[in-house]
């Protein structure tokens, strides 16, 4: 079964198109996943951005420092709409969960003795690996593509995820060779 690939989109979004999707998403995410639901939302629902750029802005925005969300909404902001686009979407995506996060650390110092409180925030958790789990899903379809990308996410899982390797100097060593590897491919 292969992933839809979005139409260009009809239209460019209006900034409030962006700002009230990235609000929808910042106020109603919890405990990550974020970027499935990104893609979810900007590739498959509102088809405002191809899969292509879409793992592009991702990779980009994990190499970036800085929350990756974050990083990721800017990216696809400033894509669509330019600097402003950009600044609608990280306003849009920030403003409601910084008052949402005011809000719920004086409702958890309120809460501190209640014993279900655990138990449910590990259940936001496991839905939020959930949406994650989806991403890799949908990354590892794309990269089947073209092989070599197959063995360049292994050996950087492995390097990172099994031996321990810093993260930097293996994306340092690995990230040149997986440009290459693109490189002879177009």
């Amino acid at each position: 079964m292969t992933s839809p690939v979005p139409a260009s989109p009809l239209e460019t979004p209006r900034l409030r198109s962006l700002f009230l999707l990235c609000f929808k998403i910042g106020v109603l995410s919890f405990g990550g996943g974020l970027s499935g639901w990104l893609y979810k939302e900007f590739v498959l629902s509102k088809r405002w951005i191809d899969e292509e750029d879409f793992s592009s802005s991702l990779a980009i925005s994990q190499m970036l420092p800085g929350a990756n969300v974050v990083n990721l909404v800017i990216c696809m902001g400033e894509q669509l709409r330019g600097p402003v686009g950009a600044l609608a979407c990280v306003l849009g995506f920030l403003v409601g969960p910084f008052f949402a996060v005011v809000g719920l650390c004086q409702l958890f110092d309120a809460l501190a003795g209640y014993p279900l409180l655990p138990v449910i925030s590990d259940g936001v958790a496991f839905a939020a690996m959930g949406l994650l789990i989806i991403m890799c899903v949908h990354g590892v379809r794309r990269a089947m593509r073209f092989p070599p990308s197959i063995i360049t996410i292994a050996v950087t899982a492995i390097l990172v995820g099994i031996f321990r390797f810093p993260l930097i100097p293996v994306a340092c060593v690995i990230a040149p060779i997986s440009v290459a590897l693109a490189w002879r491919r177009i």
